[in-house]
């Protein structure tokens, strides 16, 4: 084979990967930190998916987040006072598919209240895999009284339980939640709805847990947890970009591969 086809070849399968799947970042928090108005805990939580670490109001500026929730009346001001641009959606279909279409950096699933939230979030399972596996971020808050059945929308991820603490100060942040903005002060403003168990830890990093005999032999439990650079794929997060190629993918490696053929064919007959 000639060097002129291997390099041919080489840019081929280049931008045949160029232009595969990349990965996501995902946030998922027991707190309905949109209910509550904690602005500081959704700036940490929404500066680990667009950044790795905490932010500053100037460095977020430019970043956008459209929010599907039904509490309009505090959300705007919490997610826009941290330096954050913000769109709002209704949890219902078409509010669903115009966030999730609409380009953003970030899209936030807010504490609905409502079963038809519910049905219309798991209903719309593959168009949160799509935006998440083109590089999309995910900020998800719990909501009470569903449980597990709220975080139908994403793979499974662990089991969660609905507590009935109404109490704050009770949660302390890990030196990694420390690192992205959760201090004491921050996740104690706030009761919590959800805490969670069997959390893969080689795939998400815990931020904030359970720190209190109130929770008995839940003391430590995961409250919040996320992941950067993870794909959706075979029923499951997986690590990394997606292993399954996209269709645009297929069809680049495919071109090249007849390329290489035709170049075979032409180069055979031209020696007889």
């Amino acid at each position: 084979m000639s060097a002129k086809i291997l390099k041919w070849m080489g840019l081929m399968l280049s931008a045949a990967v160029a232009g595969s799947a990349h990965a996501g970042a995902i946030f998922i928090t027991g707190h309905d930190s949109d209910e509550h108005n904690n602005s500081a805990y959704m700036a940490a939580g929404l500066d680990f998916v667009n950044f790795g670490t905490a932010s500053t109001a100037a460095g977020r500026s430019g970043k956008t987040v459209g929010y599907i929730g039904v509490n309009l009346g505090s959300s705007p001001s919490a997610i826009t006072s941290a330096g954050y641009s913000a769109s709002f959606f209704n949890p219902n279909a078409a509010g669903i598919a115009a966030a999730l279409a609409g380009g953003f950096d970030t899209v936030m699933v807010g504490s609905g209240g409502f079963s038809s939230a519910q049905s219309a979030l798991a209903g719309a399972a593959a168009q949160f895999a799509t935006y998440f596996n083109a590089g999309g971020s995910l900020y998800v808050n719990t909501d009470q009284g569903f449980g597990q059945s709220w975080y139908d929308f994403v793979p499974s991820f662990g089991t969660t339980t609905n507590n009935t603490i109404s109490t704050s100060g009770v949660f302390a942040p890990t030196t990694a939640g420390l690192g992205i903005g959760l201090t004491d002060p921050v996740v104690d403003a706030d009761i919590t709805h959800s805490f969670y168990d069997g959390v893969d830890t080689s795939l998400f990093t815990i931020f904030e847990v359970t720190d209190s005999p109130t929770f008995g032999n839940n003391n430590g439990k995961p409250v919040a947890f996320g992941a950067r650079s993870i794909g959706i794929g075979g029923g499951g997060f997986t690590g990394g970009t997606p292993s399954v190629p996209e269709p645009a993918t297929l069809v680049l490696m495919g071109i090249a591969l007849l390329g290489w053929g035709a170049a075979r064919r032409y180069g055979t007959a031209r020696s007889r």
